[in-house]
């Protein structure tokens, strides 16, 4: 609350006198014609005291009355009307400030003709599967049955410090070693599972669903510390449901995120049917602190439909995915860099008022080609680099236009030229139908996750592969990455033990999450007080097996560190005893 200022709708003839000189920016935007009904409306620019006078007028709700919610860090406010405005409507504002792409002190938007039934989603994402065909299980996690990975390029010399991180999504994410071995996993449905940093913490995002059509899902967003606790739910606002495309965390203390809502819309002029559906992409920048939306920015009315590279569907169910927004990053200057997979082209926002500052592919590129092979077709991951090259994953498919996919870096030239810095392509020839990802790391070596191909590889920059490995799963990894990462689970290591014959027992041990333990001894004995060491081993992988001589019947195992520390002890069971 801004000193609990509730605005009520005043007159709408305001003083000039009272503007502020600047220029102030709105969200919705001004002539925005696909706003959700239950928009709130954000002022950027301004401190919140220089708001003295709002007038907000539905032309089928009339006046609204609302709140005033200042941002965090006092560059801004969100007005938050106590009522939703109605489907169709022209909503007309009225301020003491200047606006920009208003008419001085006043702008309209509109508030979308929307679908209130879903229509036939988007195909393009393959079938999630439920179990891996060929899944690994653990004594100590019974529930546990993730993908099998496989190593084809064991790490070379050169390969970048970290873990690989990956989420097939029907399975979960997971934190795997350069071995393949399991570090971390939870079963969840997930997208774009990776490491960011949050009020100066590492933290782990995601992206969860589930997932009930292909192409646009409705989901949350977690991000979990380095217990693998959950510390903070973020969700879209404004009415709309989080989408797994996107979710960025920036270092204004924001989250970058995508949305889809279907929109009616004539499509006749576009080969569809009159009473047809649009899918309007959205991306939001949400405050963290308060989950207000300060920025927000729509395809409809942005970019024409016919820009896009995909037919208009032939009968009114199907819904026009025409631009599919697929990534949302932060440029170097604060503007926005928006990927649309359907357009084959990304585009500079401008954070001020959500124009289009320059269009990169597609059939209206802003850019003058220098050399060969600057086209992208249905790309995803489109990102400024600190050196001011661009990074793309281009799919090249589908329907396939390339012969492969490929990492991509992108020279932009002062002049609007654009040129081909350097290229990877898989050893196999790789053809990615959908997702996939470029991420370049700390020591100029490029990580590409494959996206529908279940592949993700290191390469050096000179374009050697350090790296390769494959998993085995009925679905893909949207994303994958590397990343350092040092995990401290709350939740104690777990045991598995069986009887071996000449009074020996096997125990095998796991901490879920755990990067630490160097070694894991068993203890044993004729009651849970009475333990002693009667064996260790070194961790290996996930579960580590112990074999040892002992009486029992109690036993227990202790995960050591490098210097022989104790960092977890399970809890005390009897031989052949699951512990729950």
């Amino acid at each position: 609350m801004v000193g609990g200022l509730i605005l009520a709708v005043v007159a709408l003839g305001l003083m000039a006198s009272s503007a502020i000189a600047r220029e102030i920016s709105a969200f919705p935007a001004p002539h925005t014609r696909v706003a959700s009904k239950s928009t709130t409306l954000s002022f950027r620019g301004l401190k919140p005291g220089e708001l003295k006078k709002l007038v907000v007028i539905g032309s089928k709700t009339g006046r609204h009355r609302g709140k005033l919610r200042k941002h965090t860090g006092g560059h801004g406010v969100s007005f938050i009307p106590n009522k939703e405005f109605a489907i169709n409507e022209v909503v007309r504002v009225k301020t003491n400030l200047d606006v920009r792409l208003g008419n001085g002190h006043g702008y309209w938007f509109k508030i979308g003709n929307f679908r209130t039934k879903a229509k036939k989603a988007p195909t393009g994402i393959p079938q999630e599967g439920e179990i891996p065909p060929d899944a690994v299980t653990f004594r100590t996690r019974p529930n546990f049955k993730v993908p099998r990975v496989t190593i084809d390029t064991p790490a070379a010399a050169g390969t970048a410090p970290g873990y690989v991180f990956m989420a097939p999504k029907a399975d979960g994410p997971m934190i795997l070693d350069n071995e393949g071995n399991l570090i971390w996993y939870r079963k969840a449905e997930t997208a774009d599972f990776r490491v960011q940093r949050w009020k100066g913490q590492p933290v782990l995002t995601w992206w969860q669903g589930p997932f009930r059509s292909n192409g646009v899902t409705q989901g949350t967003y977690l991000l979990l510390n380095r217990r693998y606790e959950v510390i903070k739910r973020v969700r879209a606002g404004n009415g709309y449901s989080g989408d797994l495309h996107s979710f960025k965390l920036t270092n204004r203390g924001t989250a970058l995120l995508s949305t889809y809502k279907a929109v009616k819309k004539d499509l006749r002029p576009y080969g569809g049917p009159q009473n047809g559906t649009v899918l309007d992409s959205i991306a939001q920048e949400v405050d963290l602190r308060t989950n207000l939306v300060i920025w927000e920015w729509h395809s409809l009315g942005n970019i024409p439909l016919s820009d896009s590279m995909v037919p208009a569907p032939e009968t009114p169910e199907g819904a026009w995915d025409y631009f599919h927004i697929n990534s949302i990053s932060s440029d170097s200057d604060g503007n926005l860099i928006v990927s649309g997979r359907n357009t084959s082209a990304a585009y500079r926002i401008s954070r001020k008022n959500g124009k289009v500052l320059w269009r990169l592919g597609g059939k209206r590129s802003s850019f003058k080609k220098v050399g060969e092979g600057t086209n992208t077709a249905w790309q995803h991951d489109a990102e400024r680099q600190s050196n001011g090259e661009i990074s793309i994953f281009d799919n090249g498919a589908a329907p396939p236009l390339h012969k492969v996919s490929r990492a991509l870096f992108l020279r932009l030239g002062k002049n609007r030229t654009v040129e081909v810095v350097r290229q990877y392509t898989h050893p196999k020839k790789l053809l990615a139908n959908s997702q996939g990802n470029v991420q370049l790391l700390p020591n100029g070596n490029v990580f590409v996750g494959w996206g529908s191909e279940p592949y993700f590889t290191e390469f050096a920059p000179g374009g050697e592969v350090l790296f390769d490995a494959h998993f085995a799963a009925h679905n893909s990894s949207y994303r994958s990455f590397r990343f350092p990462w040092e995990g401290r689970p709350s939740e104690p290591p777990a045991i598995a033990s069986e009887a071996q014959p000449g009074g020996t027992v096997k125990a095998w041990a796991s901490w879920n999450g755990d990067t630490r333990v160097a070694t894991w001894q068993l203890l044993a004995g004729p009651s849970a007080d009475a333990l002693a060491v009667v064996g260790s081993a070194p961790r290996d992988g996930f579960e580590t097996e112990v074999t040892a001589t002992s009486a029992g019947p109690f036993v227990a195992m202790q995960g050591l560190d490098a210097n022989g520390a104790v960092l977890g002890t399970t809890v005390v069971t009897q031989i052949g005893e699951q512990a729950k």
